[in-house]
């Protein structure tokens, strides 16, 4: 019985000793990553004001760009996309009309009013 408490003692003591070493060696890491972005992190130079591109756009960018690859980037130009995109809506409705369409290659797909509906499952009869 002593001996069972021993082994339990000495595995739960194993467990919290790598737990304490696996959480020093994020904090330490974590710190290590705090420090360097500290270093980083200079003033931003002065970002080119495009013509025609609000600046409440531009700032979204630059938040959005910051967010998704971190400091140390800058926005060198913005545009609009050079193509009109009347054609989208109409691709997207093609494709959502032939989505719904009735395959009629796989036999009758409602009941007939009195008639059995006949077993599509199995295949044809030979």
């Amino acid at each position: 019985m002593l001996e069972n408490l021993a082994l339990i003692g000495t595995g739960f003591a194993v467990v919290i000793l790598v737990l304490a070493s696996l959480w020093g060696a994020c904090a330490l890491m974590g710190w290590g990553f705090t420090r360097a972005a500290r270093k980083t992190t200079a003033a931003p130079p002065e970002a080119p004001v495009a013509p025609g591109v609000p600046p409440h756009h531009l700032a979204a960018i630059a938040a959005a760009v910051a967010e998704t690859l971190g400091p140390g980037h800058r926005i060198k130009r913005v545009a609009a996309p050079a193509h009109l995109v009347d054609g989208w809506p109409l691709e997207g409705r093609i494709e959502t009309f032939a989505a719904h369409r009735v395959r009629t290659g796989w036999g009758p797909t409602r009941p007939r009013p009195g008639a059995r509906t006949p077993e599509i499952t199995k295949g044809p009869k030979p």
